[in-house]
């Protein structure tokens, strides 16, 4: 019984299905940035299904992940790749650098397979709780960021939330609360800010 309620009736709660003020304030921020881009040849690690696909401008789209069940074009992992292809344009990275346990190897394998110019988008955790998935390694400051991505030309780190919303975060980490308080997520996600000091997470552009 308990089972069934977990696995059949719980996911299907309408309230369930309501983005956390977390990914509201990150993909108001990503869609800032993939406006910047130009279509070409794109690189998607870790997504798990390609959502942000319509949003990204492209002229050929290739998914990495590490689990084959997701159907990616390129099955491996991420510290592990190495692309002896055409070089890609552009390389997205979302919400994935904090799952790896060697996160600057993975951003020298990505950096070596974009041309020279291209665009790494990436975005990562700093305020939010344990999520492994199947591991969860780091949190990230705007420092460590810089350090990893010191081998490109350009490097942007910008903030997404608010100490406000990070606390919400918090308030509505899981359990069974979420069922009513995921109703105040969007009304979280519009307070006013950004705070580079207790942001909920980062978005990175960097240039090649």
């Amino acid at each position: 019984m308990l089972r069934t309620l977990r696995t059949k009736v719980w996911p299907r709660i309408p309230t369930l299905r309501i983005p956390s003020t977390n990914r509201i304030t990150l993909d108001r921020e990503l869609r800032r940035h993939f406006c910047r881009m130009e279509p070409g040849r794109v690189l998607d690690v870790g997504s798990k299904g390609a959502p942000y696909r319509e949003s990204i401008p492209h002229t050929d789209y290739l998914r990495l992940d590490i689990v084959r069940d997701t159907s990616p074009e390129i099955c491996c992992d991420v510290h592990d790749f190495v692309w002896d292809g055409e070089p890609f344009d552009s390389i997205v990275a979302l919400e994935v650098l904090e799952h790896l346990y060697a996160p600057e190897l993975a951003i020298e394998r990505l950096g070596d397979a974009l041309r020279p110019g291209g665009v790494c988008i990436l975005s990562t955790r700093f305020l939010y709780r344990y999520h492994p998935d199947p591991e969860d390694h780091y949190r990230f400051t705007p420092d460590s960021l810089r350090y990893l991505f010191r081998r490109f030309s350009l490097v942007e780190i910008h903030p997404h939330g608010n100490r406000l919303q990070t606390i919400w975060e918090m308030m509505n980490a899981g359990g069974r609360s979420r069922v009513f308080l995921n109703l105040l997520n969007h009304a979280a996600a519009r307070l006013p800010g950004r705070d580079q000091r207790f942001p909920l997470g980062f978005v990175v552009y960097a240039v090649r």
